[in-house]
Parts: C-alpha cells; structure tokens; sequence
C-alpha cells in the first residue's frame, strides 16, 4: 500500500476515533450527573453502590481524556523529530497497555539530551525503546508496585555511541532483557514488545546491560546510531 494511501487510511480511522470519543464522552456526562441526582434519592445502604458507579465513571472519564489527547497524537510523523519528542510519544504509547501502572510511576524526562541527533528512522527507535520499557513494566507487574519515578536518561558518550538508560529503584530480573518473550498469550502488546526487542537482540547497533548504582536498578541501551 503507498505511503499516501496509509496516511489517508490512519487520518481516517484516527477521525472516526474522536468521534466516538466525543459521543461516548457526552453520554458519561449524563450519567454522572444522573448518579448525583439519585443521592437525593436513595438511602444510607444504597450509596455506597452510588460512589462505586461514581468512581468507575471518574475512571471512564479519565480514559476517553486519554484517548482523545492519544489520538491526536498518533498521526504517522514524517521527518526526524527531537529526542524529548521521541521519549514523549514512547511514553504515551506505554501507558495504552500499562494504564494501572501508570497510576504508580511517573516517568521523570528531564534528563534526555535533546541536542542528540540519531541517525535512524522514528519507528525504529520508537519501537526498540518502546520494547526496553514494556519488558520492565511488565516484570513490575508481578511484583509489588509503589509510587516511585522512573529516570529515562539519553546522553552522548563518545563519536559513535550514545546511550540510553532507565533509572529505578524497583528492580526486576535481568534475564528478561536478554531474550525474547515466547511464553505471554499473543496481542498486540506483544507482539510490539517483542518487535523492538528483537531488533536489539539481533542489531550490532544496540547493546543492552544492566547493572545497580547503589539503591537504583538501571537498564542501559547503548546506541551505535549516533550521527555527529
């Protein structure tokens, strides 16, 4: 399928997603307000059941705000973008498939040097560190989350290389990063994790360590793809 083509086929479906958004969005409002005019009107014992309504459509809410900011987001970028920019579009992808973890972590960005050029193209990139934070996160999950931030560093090391690391103090096993996940149920988590993965497993352009700094776990990504 030509270039032209997709993008026409990605605006398309992107459009038809804030539509539905937007109607679903309305008819959340309804019945908020409806749950609030039922207090009025219902007894001791049935407002407990009123406030877990109420917090489920809070949580409702909070997606479609999500999506409807995700969307607008998901155009298909053309030309070379920042590396901040990168990080930001990564991580909003992340939290697609890891919304309840994002409840806990922050992901602190203040440490990406934006003046690093790579010389690979977008999808590349945001696949490969797409795939380095989705194996963390999901190893998380089997664990015990606490709210913590998670450093997402990117600097120059020398001529060729840069590197990327990830910062925490909640440490996972080191093994999941040195092969590829064939034990999880397909989808398309998945299958994205595994896509980025394995082009660091199989490119001499990346190379994955892992290592602890005192109280902090940390996940290097070391990129030959440096364009100086």
């Amino acid at each position: 399928m030509e270039t032209v083509k997709i993008e026409k086929y990605v605006d398309a479906m992107l459009e038809s997603s804030s539509v539905a958004a937007h109607d679903i969005s309305g008819q959340i409002h309804v019945m908020q307000f409806c749950v609030e005019e039922l207090e009025n009107h219902i007894d001791t014992e049935g407002i407990k059941y009123l406030n877990r309504l109420q917090d489920s459509l809070d949580e409702v809410t909070d997606l479609i705000t999500f999506y409807r900011s995700y969307i607008k987001k998901s155009s298909l970028i053309t030309g070379q973008i920042s590396p901040k920019k990168l990080f930001e579009n990564v991580v909003h992808s992340l939290q697609v498939h890891f919304w309840n973890e994002f409840k806990k972590l922050k992901f602190d960005t203040s440490e990406i040097d934006d003046s690093v050029c790579l010389d690979a193209s977008n999808e590349e990139l945001h696949s490969v560190l797409f795939s380095l934070m989705a194996i963390y996160l999901e190893e998380l999950k089997k664990g015990q989350l606490v709210d913590s931030v998670v450093k997402l560093k990117l600097k120059v090391l020398d001529s060729k290389y840069s590197e990327f690391t990830l910062e925490s103090v909640l440490p996972v096993d080191e093994a999941v990063f040195l092969k590829l996940d064939d034990s999880s149920s397909p989808g398309a988590k998945v299958f994205r994790k595994n896509l980025g993965h394995e082009i660091i497993l199989n490119s001499s352009k990346y190379d994955i360590s892992c290592s602890n700094e005192g109280e902090n776990f940390l996940v290097s990504l070391k990129i030959k793809v440096l364009n100086v």
